[in-house]
């Protein structure tokens, strides 16, 4: 099954082997989560500063995790400079359009396509013209890859079904999982 990393990484002229890795660091974006406490991965109120700056630090966590496990370095920087930026104000390491390979980039810009669109508890997935206004103008204020957003424009509806797809299928595993532990 193909997810939206997959799919832009065949796009964007990835191998079998690059796409097979961008999947890998995709399971792996957010490890460093495990280092958030909680109360803060569940709060329903918005994050005061503090709270913000924990959440924010998953990615250094995720990067501290992976950098020690050989031949992991790859995938590693794909997971972890997730929210980085092209101009640098991004975050851990505030890397610039320089110092982020194309899979780094990938990866950020799927990230924010599927926060944008897919549902969530507190609310609806965005739209097309919304997720495109919103992706077009992180890219013009060079946040974001413009060619990887280009990308995105025309693929829109290929894309978006791979996120629906993957979304199906974590919201299926995890009620097999919950029923494991329920019984």
């Amino acid at each position: 099954q193909m997810c939206i990393r997959d799919s832009l990484s065949s796009i964007m002229g990835f191998s079998e082997n690059e796409i097979y890795m961008m999947k890998i660091a995709g399971y792996l974006h957010d490890l460093g989560k495990l280092a958030v406490p909680v109360e803060i991965l569940d709060k329903a109120a918005s994050l005061n500063t503090e709270e913000f700056r924990i959440i924010r630090s998953h990615t250094y966590h995720t990067y501290r995790i992976l950098e020690n496990i050989t031949n992991l370095e790859t995938i590693n920087s794909w997971a972890a400079f997730h929210h980085e930026t092209l101009d640098g104000s991004g975050y851990p390491f505030h890397l610039n359009k320089g110092e982020l390979s194309l899979g780094s980039r990938i990866m950020a810009v799927s990230d924010i396509f599927t926060a944008i669109t897919e549902e969530r508890p507190y609310r609806k997935g965005m739209d097309k013209r919304e997720s495109l206004k919103i992706l077009k103008d992180m890219a013009k204020n060079n946040k974001i890859d413009t060619n990887i957003v280009s990308e995105v424009e025309k693929n829109f509806d290929e894309i978006s079904k791979a996120r629906e797809r993957a979304e199906s299928a974590a919201e299926k595993d995890y009620k097999e999982y919950r029923k494991l532990f329920q019984e």
